[in-house]
């Protein structure tokens, strides 16, 4: 039985709890696998989509079977009461065990077939932000595709669009992109960015390129990034602020940022097959080097200050940047910071010799022009970093409270963090 556990926090108390272990239906199907992906709804806080797997095996292959399925959450799950402290000794026959045990009620199927769903992304349109107020008309009334899942079958990327209301899901369209063949390396788990300027596109990771699909076409693919990073792209971006920035991480360590206003266009000469693609090579923007001893695994923009950036990798380091100089309001007043901040400069002379990784695998021309030591009237640095005990599986901000944001270690820690003070005034100031 692989469960969801649904938390909350607790902020006078500064405390995370578990309110419930959510369970997949009243059947308790021992048959079915581990959890693969999951997404709630920005449409109803009830509802999550989950991507598991349909035997008793754990690999996730290209040809396994999988569970692509929409629930809900009962109410007795959500509650607003006071916290509640899941102590680590509880014993799992008792009565508190059962209280927090719940089941949920499966909704609908996605019809998605074999291959495992690596990502999930929800239209920005329908997702209720602060910035929008009550005025906006299409918060919640998304017209077309408000839902894309990206699955992963063998060299190829399954990217399927979806209207996701609240009880049922259809089935939009659905197109298959190639990955190219690089130097034989297996591809990374493809993933996906909906565009928050644009609704109608979206990026995807190809291996290591960077695809930019448009909804708005019949054959989807229109443009993109080639060869973004060394040995593949992991996980990429947009910023909520400022259009056409994306921002992705890889498998060589960097973190890079690029401008979408030049992309190369795709020659659709075969029939749609990537394979032929012209894209041609793009510099990025910036290039943050010196945060990461291995993989960068992921990377998430602050939903309300563009300059706040987190990354997360194989090493086991979350690493908090502040990316002033390309966001979209950068801060001039930072030039008398004096000696005593504890901010580590970008790029600077010491980076490669305290990232030796880092330095093997940065050899391509287009990382010459990275980041600057001294970053002018608005610094680009990392803020602070956290080390846990296990490689980052995922991270993200707080949807609420743009100074808080959570990390998720392979083994199931999970961490939340604040933005330290001496870097919110700053911003605020």
């Amino acid at each position: 039985m692989n469960p969801l556990y649904l938390l909350r926090y607790h902020e006078e108390m500064n405390e995370m709890a578990v309110d419930a272990q959510l369970n997949f239906g009243d059947d308790e199907d021992a048959s079915h696998g581990e959890i693969w992906s999951c997404s709630s709804s920005p449409l109803d806080s009830s509802l999550v989509i989950t991507c598991r797997s349909a035997n008793d095996g754990t690999v996730a292959t290209s040809s396994a079977q999988t569970e692509t399925a929409l629930w809900r959450i009962p109410e007795t799950a959500m509650r607003e009461d006071a916290i509640d402290f899941y102590p680590d000794e509880i014993d799992y026959d008792n009565d508190k065990a059962e209280e927090l045990t719940k089941s949920m009620s499966k909704v609908c199927d996605f019809d998605l077939g074999p291959g495992r769903v690596t990502d999930m992304q929800w239209n920005p349109a329908c997702i209720p932000n602060c910035n929008d107020y009550d005025e906006s008309p299409s918060i919640g009334k998304v017209t077309g595709a408000n839902l894309i899942t990206v699955q992963s079958r063998n060299r190829e990327v399954c990217f399927t669009t979806f209207d996701v209301g609240t009880s049922c899901a259809t089935h939009l369209d659905q197109v298959n992109l190639q990955i190219p063949d690089t130097r034989g390396l297996m591809p990374n788990p493809p993933k996906a960015s909906w565009d928050p300027h644009n609704h109608h596109l979206c990026a995807v990771t190809l291996g290591t390129d960077i695809a930019i699909m448009d909804m708005r076409t019949p054959a989807k693919l229109t443009n993109g990034l080639r060869s973004c990073h060394r040995f593949g792209v992991t996980d990429l971006d947009y910023n909520p602020n400022k259009p056409n920035v994306l921002s992705s991480s890889g498998q060589d360590g960097l973190i890079k940022f690029w401008d979408l206003r030049f992309t190369a266009s795709y020659n659709d000469e075969n029939n749609g097959n990537t394979s032929s693609s012209s894209w041609a090579r793009q510099s990025p923007l910036r290039t943050v080097r010196g945060g990461h001893t291995h993989w960068a695994t992921c990377v998430k923009y602050n939903a309300f200050h563009d300059q706040l950036i987190l990354s997360g990798g194989t090493d086991s380091i979350v690493n908090l940047w502040r990316i002033s100089s390309i966001s979209s309001a950068p801060l001039i007043d930072l030039v008398g910071d004096s000696a005593d901040d504890d901010f580590t400069p970008i790029d600077d002379e010491n980076s490669h010799a305290e990232n030796p990784a880092a330095e093997s695998f940065d050899n391509i021309a287009e990382d010459a022009d990275s980041v600057g030591t001294d970053g002018g009237n608005a610094p680009d640095v990392r803020v602070t970093k956290m080390e846990m005990r296990e490689a980052i599986y995922d991270l993200t901000w707080s949807a609420a409270d743009p100074w808080l944001f959570v990390t998720l270690a392979y083994d199931g820690n999970v961490v939340l963090n604040h933005v330290p003070s001496k870097e919110k005034y700053k911003i605020l100031l």
